[in-house]
């Protein structure tokens, strides 16, 4: 039943598993080096050990949590980063919560400046994106699934500072599950307050997050989630996600 669920899984779609596929086609040009430039102060030989212990296929959220956290900062270079994405990205997607905040996995584009990269490049990532973002709504939505489409949204914001693409297709997606995550999510963020300052993650994309709060204060939102209120009574946070917004 709806709201009672504590988990946030995210069912990997065909859709999905086609994007993940074609990250791992375009990006395998780039081989692991035999040293990733770990910060030796930061990070210890048998670190480096780690990643080479499987294939990229196999390395788990233990083996590449400490390099998402590190990297480009104090382990490795662009390419390095660019020969791990693919499994980066598919663990952001399976395992988040026991992997990286979805804001650093995603939004380590931002440091690698990735609209300069290869126009296939970027297209692949694209679509990785469109596709985690429609499981990302759809998914089955709890009380607090909107903290995680928080993360995700936010995450895309680092890397893309336009994100009214996304919270169109939000608003445009006509099922249950969109809408009673977009309850949770307004129900559960500041972004219905009057005159909301950006923190955490949305300070280094202070752009996306007023356009995300004008979208949030729209009518059409609010249009959307009148009837969402009406058909959940047993949904708490639909209907304070309504009564919140002006």
């Amino acid at each position: 039943m709806w709201c009672e669920s504590q988990g946030f899984p995210i069912e990997q779609t065909a859709e999905l598993r086609n994007a993940i596929e074609k990250l791992y086609l375009v990006f395998a040009q780039y081989p692991l080096r035999e040293n990733t430039g770990a910060c030796p102060c930061c990070h210890s030989e048998q670190d480096e050990r780690r990643l080479h212990a499987k294939p990229l296929r196999k390395l788990n959220e233990n083996d590449l949590r400490d390099f998402v956290q590190g990297a480009l900062h104090v382990w490795g270079g662009v390419d390095d980063f660019k020969h791990f994405l693919p499994r980066i990205f598919e663990l952001a997607v399976a395992n988040n919560a026991e992997f990286a905040d979805t804001q650093i996995a995603v939004g380590k584009l931002r440091y690698c400046e990735w609209w300069n990269w290869r126009e296939v490049e970027r297209q692949v990532i694209q679509q990785f994106f469109r596709a985690a973002w429609n499981c990302v709504i759809e998914a089955e939505p709890n009380e607090w699934s909107g903290i995680e489409s928080e993360e995700w949204l936010c995450g895309i914001a680092l890397a893309d500072n336009d994100v009214a693409s996304y919270l169109a297709t939000w608003q445009d997606t006509q099922t249950e599950n969109a809408g009673l995550n977009l309850a949770s999510f307004v129900a559960n963020s500041d972004f219905a307050k009057v005159n909301q300052r950006p923190s955490d993650y949305w300070n280094d994309c202070s752009e996306s997050f007023a356009m995300v709060s004008t979208w949030i204060r729209s009518v059409g939102v609010k249009t959307t989630l009148r009837p969402v209120a009406d058909r959940h009574p047993e949904c708490e946070f639909a209907e304070r996600a309504y009564i919140s917004l002006p």
